[in-house]
């Protein structure tokens, strides 16, 4: 009775010892690349693009780099438009944790998820200090032109759901204090969108203004 009770004590002792050898589970592509489709930033930018452009405009690049003494699985979200191939965010997530996610800040250079997270639960509860910016960017030409990107990208939406694309160095859009305009948030961008035209600016974050980037002109 007592080798059967020993034996009996072992085995439960050994089934305890080990839960977390028996259902650690590794951190494979698909369920590496899930957590990655559910951040706010990627859902959020999926929404804009789909708003500004309609559907089928994104897809995903994912390959495997090694850094260190570590492995990540890397995942690129980019937008496709005629001669126009845009990088939106890249994520890197360590292939033996998938909770362990990082925003490519630069080449290489990494920034832990939950940061990017704080500092956009931060900015949330700040006051909105965009709407103060596009009423001095409507009303002074020269504070405009600062605020316009290097390259400027208008892209025309058709009704046949093809798309127009040209390039500016200089705004050359009419644009006044007496326009109204509706603003939409993103975490890194603004969306401006004309009440009567329907077209749509999009201001980009940098530091602590923005920048116009992408004007949209949708004709369907």
């Amino acid at each position: 009775m007592k080798i059967l009770l020993t034996i009996t004590l072992s085995l439960l002792l050994f089934s305890c010892d080990n839960p977390i050898t028996a259902f650690k589970k590794s951190c494979d592509r698909q369920a590496a690349k899930e957590k990655v489709e559910a951040l706010v930033e990627v859902q959020e930018k999926i929404k804009q693009v789909e708003r500004l452009m309609g559907k089928d405009r994104l897809y995903w690049e994912q390959d495997s780099v090694q850094q260190a003494d570590k492995t990540y699985y890397r995942f690129r979200l980019l937008t496709k438009a005629p001669y126009v191939e845009k990088q939106l965010y890249t994520f890197w997530v360590d292939k033996s944790d998938c909770k362990a996610i990082f925003l490519e800040a630069k080449a290489d250079s990494l920034v832990p998820y939950k940061e990017v997270e704080k500092q956009r639960l931060q900015q949330a509860k700040q006051p909105r200090q965009f709407p103060a910016f596009f009423k001095q960017f409507a009303a002074d030409i020269a504070f405009r032109q600062q605020h316009v990107g290097e390259y400027l990208m208008n892209f025309s939406v058709e009704k046949d759901g093809s798309i127009v694309t040209t390039e500016e160095e200089l705004l050359t859009l009419p644009i006044d204090e007496l326009q109204t305009y509706t603003f939409t948030y993103y975490p890194d961008s603004v969306c401006c969108e004309h009440t009567d035209t329907h077209q749509i600016l999009v201001f980009v974050s940098v530091g602590n203004t923005w920048q116009l980037t992408q004007v949209v002109t949708n004709n369907r």
